[in-house]
């Protein structure tokens, strides 16, 4: 076994999650605790208790403004400061300054870098039960770390499995390029590509401008009106064609959740939606050879991998496919992937999520920039397997 893999797995042994916060209550570290766009009392009340619950040393609760700290002050007896605070950190009856943060929620996770320029470390939230589960699959993930091609791919992987554990934004290794354009695993000019969970379209139309015919997938009704409409406004003569469907390992309608972004196909939604499988569509389309795949689909990448078996082992299509949505997923898919085409290469990239025209509104925009911070937020999503 590699020594940087043997490295992580002994790094995750005494930093995950739960050991970490044992650490902390034992040195009495000082902590803080965030919330930034959306400040609900109650949340904040109850996050407060469960920290101090397990001795956790909360120095202070930190908020954006001061009507958000004049509001909360009434809630918790923790000192209740703002971003703008920060210079004051060592006066006289000012809290100690925080040597760790917690932050919760996606857009808090966009002052990640706010917070690390002040010489503080940013931890979200991990388990025991998944640190369990991952140390139970460790013989699937390192087949997958062996099966990966550049050394950057290896430590972007170990650092992803190493993340998830630790709830140290730190620990994750980001890519520079935009997502799914990888060198060497974007679709090219007269290639048919089909993007599975188009969303908004944006990445459709970025794969277009490659010179690929597109064939676009999406399940939400919502969503895709939102790419009818950006298609419609975008013109330029390009070759979209965009399926009102999910894709799936058979033809089926089924209930779904409607979340934007993270809508997903779930027996508990009350929506429903047409299904197909990629081998029967290419058949009922007639389509010569599958050229590229990209795949953002809200956990049911491997169902979708199933259902286009045929289409993938006849063609070898290079494929971007999201592997985050499930933790089994960084080696469950390139796994099944593998054993449809042995010869398939693989790489492995974690990317920030662009924000630019997506999650955050115009005003939150302009709160992060007056703090000096991009729309390009770290998260433990948007990780993506790449195989040519």
């Amino acid at each position: 076994m590699s020594a940087e893999f043997i490295k992580m797995i002994s790094d995750v042994q005494f930093e995950r999650f739960n050991a970490h916060l044992g650490d902390l209550a034992t040195n009495n570290t000082p902590c803080g605790l965030f919330y930034g766009f959306e400040v609900v009392p109650s949340q904040v009340v109850a996050r407060v208790k469960n920290l101090r619950d397990i001795k956790i040393n909360l120095s202070c609760v930190i908020v954006l403004a001061d009507v958000q700290a004049n509001a909360l002050r009434k809630f918790v007896d923790v000192p209740v400061i703002t971003l703008e605070d920060f210079p004051r950190f060592g006066e006289e009856n000012f809290p100690v300054k925080p040597q760790e943060i917690f932050l919760l929620e996606l857009k808090n996770l966009a002052f990640t870098d706010y917070f690390t320029r002040h010489g503080m470390e940013v931890v979200t939230y991990s388990s025991d039960a998944l640190f369990f589960f991952m140390m139970k699959h460790l013989p699937e993930l390192y087949d997958v770390y062996n099966m990966l091609g550049s050394d950057e791919s290896k430590k972007v992987f170990c650092a992803a499995i190493k993340g998830k554990l630790t709830g140290k934004i730190s620990d994750y290794r980001f890519a520079p390029e935009p997502q799914y354009f990888l060198e060497g695993f974007t679709p090219s000019a007269g290639d048919i590509a089909i993007d599975g969970g188009a969303y908004d379209g944006a990445t459709s139309i970025a794969f277009a401008k490659c010179g690929a015919k597109v064939f676009a997938f999406e399940m939400d009704a919502a969503n895709y009106q939102n790419c009818v409409t950006r298609l419609e406004r975008f013109g330029g003569g390009y070759d979209i064609t965009l399926e009102n469907l999910g894709l799936s390992d058979k033809e089926s309608v089924e209930s779904y959740a409607s979340v934007g972004a993270a809508s997903n196909k779930n027996p508990n939604g009350n929506l429903t939606a047409k299904f197909i499988d990629l081998d029967t569509y290419v058949a009922k389309k007639n389509l010569p050879r599958v050229d590229y795949i990209k795949l953002d689909i809200e956990g049911a990448e491997l169902e979708m991998l199933h259902g286009a078996a045929k289409t993938i082992t006849r063609c070898k299509p290079k494929m971007a496919v999201s592997a985050y949505h499930k933790p089994e997923d960084l080696w469950t898919l390139a796994t099944y992937i593998k054993s449809l085409r042995p010869d398939y290469e693989f790489e492995f990239c974690h990317y920030r999520i662009d924000c630019t025209d997506y999650q955050i509104n115009d005003e939150e925009r302009a709160i992060l920039k007056y703090f000096g911070l991009n729309y390009f937020v770290p998260t433990e999503c948007e990780m993506v397997l790449y195989c040519r």
